[in-house]
């Protein structure tokens, strides 16, 4: 929960970055990333925190899935995912 925020920002501000730059070379850029960029250009903030929120809980998701699997369900999937917020959190303090 306390690293949401600042994956959503972070997820923000890197899609911010791939729009500015593929808009200066659009003619080079396919037109669905154009205009799925063109789109996120035109969200304000909340609308771009609300999506940022569902890519990180899908991202989320999909890496707790892995462990889980990988563990060969050797623990449950509850306790996996406890590992990882732990393991990220001693990482960024």
């Amino acid at each position: 929960m306390m690293l949401e925020p600042l994956l959503r920002d972070a997820t923000i501000k890197a899609i911010d970055g791939v729009a500015k730059k593929v808009g200066d070379v659009e003619s080079m850029a396919d037109r669905k990333v154009t205009k799925l960029l063109t789109q996120w250009s035109a969200m304000d903030r909340s609308e771009k925190e609300h999506v940022a929120g569902i890519a990180v809980a899908t991202m989320t998701t999909a890496v707790t899935a892995i462990v889980a699997l990988r563990r060969a369900a050797k623990a449950p999937v509850k306790t996996a995912a406890k590992k990882i917020v732990k393991s990220a959190a001693r990482k960024i303090l």
